[in-house]
């Protein structure tokens, strides 16, 4: 089976950067740890610091469920969420696919 990306997109008021970075940071560290995620990079954009790409490589759809179960996540995404239009966060999966 091919593993799964979620390549997630983020941008925030600049109110609320440094505490979405330290709920995001907590996420990602502890995501890393995981058994079946293979890879999660932060990049922000050049050209505005409050705007960002999660890069995250799964296992499989069941390593990306066991992720977004954890309470690190859960924290990260109930803030997201409270936040409102101070958050936006759009996401994608794709399948890679390897020769």
């Amino acid at each position: 089976m091919a593993n799964l990306v979620n390549l997630v997109h983020v941008s925030c008021d600049p109110s609320v950067r440094e505490e979405l970075l330290d709920k995001l940071w907590v996420n990602v560290l502890q995501a890393r740890q995981e058994e079946g995620c293979f890879q999660f990079d932060v990049s922000v954009k050049s050209d505005d610091p409050n705007a960002f790409i999660f890069y995250e490589v799964y296992k499989d759809e069941a390593a990306l469920a066991v992720h977004k179960e954890q309470q690190y996540f859960l924290d990260y995404f109930q803030f997201v969420t409270d936040m409102g239009e101070k958050v936006n966060r759009t996401f994608t999966i794709y399948w890679v696919e390897d020769r």
